[in-house]
């Protein structure tokens, strides 16, 4: 089952153009459901299986490539590189379930981009607000993270206020900014200030918002439940958990309520672009893909299949005026043509062929 390695990446190509180009809430967020039917999808084109087969597969537990040990930060030279999992690491004497395997990568993209926007979050508030101290990040010696004392983190929770109060507003948009760019979307996301010379504002689904808020809420709940306010350089924030889907179906209703004075107008460098769908609050809807515009010659009634090969009549019959079906049939000849103002211009132009003929055979004599 070595196969599996190559199909994270496909499976996390999948996730970040589902959350850059999203049809609803359900594609900001995927499901494990759906991503099970995907995963089935690949395995039965891999080994050529149905579906059947290739949920059995998956189902088995295997010898799955591990991760290698971490190196030393000092032999690392501080510089962590984390490469494709399963890329020349050892192979795991355990077991593991395949779609337990493959769940680990759907856990680390939403992890590694929810941890994105909690430091730009909480950098942008220690910058703006002074609010929130700086603390060696654990595993590291000149890496720094924010964090904030438990009095400050729950102040910023209380009434929702790290999404409500214009003091906090900023980091929201610039979490969101972080979020964009990593994906190489920041430009599809951004818009003109609402003043000129403003600075571009952010505009977005509410459900990119609740991925941002829900993750920081996540990591404000944990500074303010700790215990002391350490210096430790030792004492680091608790890790980001991967598998927080049911906490942004919830945070898409709080996000809901706590901006629906703005509706769809942008405020302070920010404007959620479906506050007037009543299902932006839905985390399964998906809308349904655009349809190609379909031939405009002899399209088919509806409730009609085409029968098989008129589509390809269809386009035989758009480039070369003929009608489908009647490929034998002897064209019209000039004489016959159209109208009479079409028969004078026929006979107009015989005449002049038979007048230019005329001139050569007299040249020739």
């Amino acid at each position: 089952m070595c196969y599996l390695p190559a199909c994270q990446p496909h499976l996390v190509a999948l996730l970040r153009k589902s959350f850059a180009s999203p049809r609803g809430a359900a594609d900001v967020w995927v499901d494990m459901a759906a991503v099970n039917d995907k995963i089935q999808d690949w395995t039965s084109d891999r080994f050529d299986v149905d579906s059947t087969a290739a949920d059995a597969l998956l189902a088995r537990k295997w010898r799955l490539p591990q991760r290698g040990p971490r190196c030393e930060p000092a032999a690392a030279g501080d510089a962590v590189a984390h490469g494709e999992e399963g890329a020349g690491a050892p192979t795991s004497r355990g077991k593991t379930m395949a779609y337990k395997y493959l769940h680990r990568a759907v856990s680390h993209f939403y992890q590694g981009l929810g941890n994105k926007a909690v430091a730009a979050f909480s950098t942008y508030v220690n910058n703006e607000e002074d609010i929130g101290s700086l603390r060696r990040v654990r595993g590291t010696r000149t890496k720094l993270e924010v964090v904030f004392s438990p009095g400050e983190a729950a102040a910023m929770l209380a009434d929702d206020s790290f999404i409500t109060e214009f003091a906090y507003r900023g980091g929201i948009t610039r979490a969101l900014e972080v979020v964009f760019s990593v994906l190489g979307v920041l430009d599809r996301y951004t818009e003109a200030g609402t003043v000129p010379g403003g600075q571009p504002g952010i505009c977005c689904l509410m459900a990119h918002v609740a991925f941002v808020t829900m993750k920081i809420r996540a990591q404000l709940t944990k500074q303010a439940a700790t215990a002391s306010d350490s210096d430790d350089a030792d004492a680091a924030t608790p890790v980001l958990n991967g598998g927080h889907r049911a906490e942004w179906v919830q945070e898409l209703v709080i996000i809901q309520q706590a901006l629906a004075a703005q509706g769809g107008r942008p405020s302070n460098g920010l404007r959620i672009t479906d506050c007037g769908n009543a299902r932006c609050t839905d985390p399964s809807h998906r809308s349904p893909p655009t349809p190609t515009p379909a031939a405009t010659i002899n399209p088919p009634v509806a409730g009609v299949p085409l029968a098989e090969g008129a589509g390809a009549e269809a386009t035989v019959a758009g480039a070369s005026g003929s009608t489908p079906g009647n490929f034998d049939a002897e064209e019209p000849s000039d004489d016959e043509a159209g109208g009479p103002l079409e028969r004078a211009a026929v006979a107009a132009a015989h005449a002049a062929v038979a007048h230019a003929m005329d001139g050569v055979y007299e040249e020739l004599d």
